[in-house]
């Protein structure tokens, strides 16, 4: 198994279970303790916490072929420790966890795609680290779609498109951002054509996303 992947997913564990979600729908609580792991076969997952004022914060983005709750899978936490809900329709296999933790213990080919895949998902965390580092608003708005952009986005000529739809409120959860001050960012950033809609996906310019390192 040199890539995780729907099929082999599904042959590696005979007791999976697949089911479909709507756009919208947690998947997991914050403080669950799931007896499955959930690879995504098709969609897009946020993974968010909610403060004090109860505003939601965009943790991470997962998308196809990717593992949650990572930490719980790993076995780093005893529950789950942030909420996951779907951004779009999605497709998810559920894995029974003693099923995931008897593989990850005795089938080297699995235990080593998950490690590759692990380290592909620490690279975008540190980056995403980075991008909340940012005090400009432009500069932040410009890192999370660049974030956005690393895994779930598709050249499109001198534009690069996002594979969901990506509302400004979204974005604001993503950056800590005020909604007016994205939506006022963002308004800039077409004037500019660095970013546009088409279809209504988002798309930004190759050379734009560029420069951000």
């Amino acid at each position: 198994m040199n890539k995780l992947t729907p099929t082999s997913i599904k042959e590696l564990f005979p007791r999976a279970i697949t089911r479909k979600y709507e756009k919208g729908q947690i998947i997991c609580y914050q403080g669950d303790k799931p007896q499955h792991i959930f690879f995504v076969a098709d969609g897009h997952i946020r993974l968010y916490d909610i403060d004090n004022q109860g505003n939601e914060k965009v943790v991470h983005v997962i998308g196809p072929s990717n593992i949650f709750p990572m930490m719980y899978a790993f076995k780093v936490t005893e529950d789950v420790t942030s909420f996951y809900s779907t951004l779009d329709q999605a497709e998810i296999i559920a894995i029974p966890l003693d099923d995931f933790c008897k593989a990850l213990d005795t089938d080297i080919n699995f235990a080593n795609s998950l490690t590759r895949w692990f380290l592909t998902e620490i690279n975008q965390l540190v980056y995403r680290i980075g991008s909340l580092e940012k005090t400009d608003s432009r500069i932040k708005v410009l890192y999370a779609l660049k974030y956005l952009a690393m895994d779930y986005g598709q050249d499109k000529g001198t534009w690069q498109q996002l594979n969901f739809r990506v509302t400004q409120q979204f974005l604001a959860d993503l950056t800590g951002l005020a909604r007016e001050t994205v939506s006022a960012t963002m308004h800039k950033l077409e004037r500019d054509e660095i970013v546009r809609t088409r279809k209504g996906h988002l798309e930004i310019k190759q050379t734009e996303l560029a420069k951000l390192t």
